[in-house]
């Protein structure tokens, strides 16, 4: 996976991470901050002096967004070009780590998060097995009542997904079956939303 996301930042980074916003990197960053607002953020109150972690965070689009507002903000991804794209992006934001990921988020202290989040990654994840090892992972560096909110691609009738899974159409999931993945590593759900569309959001809450 991260050769194919190697290649698609060295392609057109704005492009694959947000493609309606890649015309200018003026409006993709602008587009980084209604998505906080409008989409990540929606009905999270995040703590004084909070402390983010993102799963996916390609060159920063969110991150970069987020950090004014949080302490720290953890910034994982899988590909090592779309990090060091980040690195220029983000240069402004001192607040921000990178982190390179592979299906866990090894370098963050466990308990040492207030929220997590992943926006627009999952339904590129060719296994459910990485997902759940994400999740698992959410669940180890949140603080108790710590809040992780995540989409996947919620389109479960497309059943040959299930076979034919790659980098860019990644894994479907139920509602019952999004939930069940949470609930599983220990999570809370609060809420649910998108079941049947390409965005099913889940809101989770560590105990």
């Amino acid at each position: 996976m991260a050769a194919d996301w190697d290649e698609r930042a060295r392609r057109d980074a704005l492009f694959y991470i947000c493609r309606a916003s890649a015309e200018s990197e003026a409006e993709f960053e602008a587009s980084g901050r209604r998505e906080l607002d409008e989409i990540v953020l929606r009905g999270v109150a995040l703590p004084d002096r909070a402390v983010a972690v993102e799963i996916g965070c390609g060159i920063g689009r969110l991150a970069r967004a987020l950090a004014p507002r949080v302490a720290k903000v953890y910034a994982g991804d899988l590909s090592p070009e779309m990090l060091a794209r980040a690195k220029v992006f983000c240069g402004d934001r001192p607040n921000v780590e990178l982190l390179r990921i592979d299906g866990n988020l090894a370098g963050i202290p466990s308990g040492s998060a207030d929220f997590v989040y992943s926006h627009l990654v999952f339904q590129h994840v060719p296994r459910r097995k990485f997902i759940r090892g994400y999740v698992r992972e959410a669940h180890r560096v949140l603080k108790a009542g710590g809040v992780f909110r995540a989409n996947v691609d919620g389109r479960a009738r497309q059943w040959y997904r299930r076979f034919a899974a790659d980098s860019w159409s990644g894994v479907v999931f139920s509602e019952r079956g999004w939930r069940r993945e949470l609930e599983s590593a220990g999570f809370s759900v609060v809420e649910t939303a998108g079941a049947g569309t390409q965005y099913l959001w889940a809101t989770a809450r560590k105990a």
